[in-house]
């Protein structure tokens, strides 16, 4: 008798629909923009958080850690890349505030339209 297959646990949908819940979604168009997927993901999430927003808030919004952990999985250093790749492309603007202090974040949607257009204008250039 295989001891293996007595403690190995059976795949159930209640299972599958546990380890397979909310998938992480990004716009692919980002990634020439930003430098790569880890970035394109993280700047996607920004503008879904955003979109949600009250506008009283100036797009402002507050995001811990873990809390971006949990939205896109990826680790603290990625976070830490990502958040400079788009701070250096002018894509975002952090800023400390509140007691405890908080990291706030904003999408500035003028610099990424204006990338985003930038990198059409070339790819229509490289194909004429």
């Amino acid at each position: 008798m295989n001891t293996h297959s007595a403690v190995r646990p059976r795949i159930t949908v209640d299972l599958l629909l546990q380890l397979f819940d909310l998938p992480v979604s990004f716009h692919r168009c980002l990634v020439p923009i930003t430098g790569g997927v880890t970035a394109a993901l993280m700047l996607s999430q920004a503008i879904w958080t955003t979109q949600e927003l009250d506008p009283a808030w100036g797009g402002w919004f507050s995001k811990s850690q873990d809390q971006w952990t949990d939205d896109t999985g990826l680790s603290r250093w990625e976070q830490e890349t990502a958040r400079r790749a788009l701070r250096n492309a002018g894509f975002m603007e952090e800023r400390r505030a509140g007691m405890p202090s908080k990291l706030w974040y904003r999408v500035r949607p003028a610099q990424v339209w204006s990338a985003l257009q930038d990198r059409a204008v070339g790819c229509d250039a490289e194909e004429g």
